[in-house]
């Protein structure tokens, strides 16, 4: 089990897959510190989806999910007032395995929770894959604004389990879900899932239901 020690970056709502890329504006000191002090060093943190309750103790220690994902501060801008836009990119999967310091911010140990993929699924991934691409081809249609970035991860010949991860990113908004799916590490049943949430997006832009806020 490969165990590393990052600091962590928890919010609500926050669930970042590997391989994808996010934009965060930070203005609170404690996390002010911690960017300061990633950027003397490798960079890399646990982003972390706060569980629910969050709100009683936002400034202390919240319960967090215990899936998160190891990602590096993949370009950063200082700005005045003590403030940072950074642009985070998702690394891998990993599982908290203890919280060892929670201030002036939070550190955990985390072990790597690496894709499951058995002999047997390999069938019926490219299966599932092949139904997922088409999924996200006709919701291109929908959304033209969508159709570049589509269109480019169908070109591109990724394993399953990315190309899962970044539809999820793209096309799932629902924090409970897209929770659901980081903590999915086999890649069937993962593929499977988001073809689900992808069909209901489908359904809502066929008939003109508004959808929901992007998470950040």
């Amino acid at each position: 089990m490969s165990l590393q020690t990052v600091p962590m970056f928890p919010l609500p709502g926050l669930v970042l897959f590997p391989r994808t890329v996010l934009p965060l504006h930070i203005f609170e000191p404690r996390y002010y510190r911690m960017v300061t002090d990633l950027l003397k060093g490798d960079c890399r943190l646990a982003a972390a989806n706060l569980r629910k309750g969050w709100e009683t103790d936002y400034y202390g220690a919240p319960a967090v999910h215990r899936m998160v994902t190891v990602a590096r501060v993949l370009h950063h801008e200082s700005l005045p007032g003590r403030r940072y836009n950074i642009l985070l990119e998702g690394i891998e999967r990993a599982q908290i395995v203890e919280e060892i310091k929670q201030t002036p911010y939070r550190v955990v140990r985390v072990a790597s929770a690496p894709d499951l993929m058995g002999d047997a699924d390999r069938e019926p991934i490219r299966a599932a894959t092949r139904e997922l691409t088409a999924l996200a081809a006709q919701i291109a249609t929908h959304q033209p604004e969508l159709r570049d970035a589509l269109t480019n991860l169908d070109n591109q010949h990724l394993h399953p389990g990315i190309i899962a991860d970044q539809l999820a990113a793209l096309l799932v908004r629902d924090a409970y879900e897209r929770q659901s799916l980081l903590a999915q590490r086999r890649v069937l049943r993962r593929v499977e899932l988001v073809s689900v949430q992808l069909r209901i997006r489908l359904a809502d832009l066929i008939d003109g239901r508004p959808l929901e806020a992007d998470p950040f």
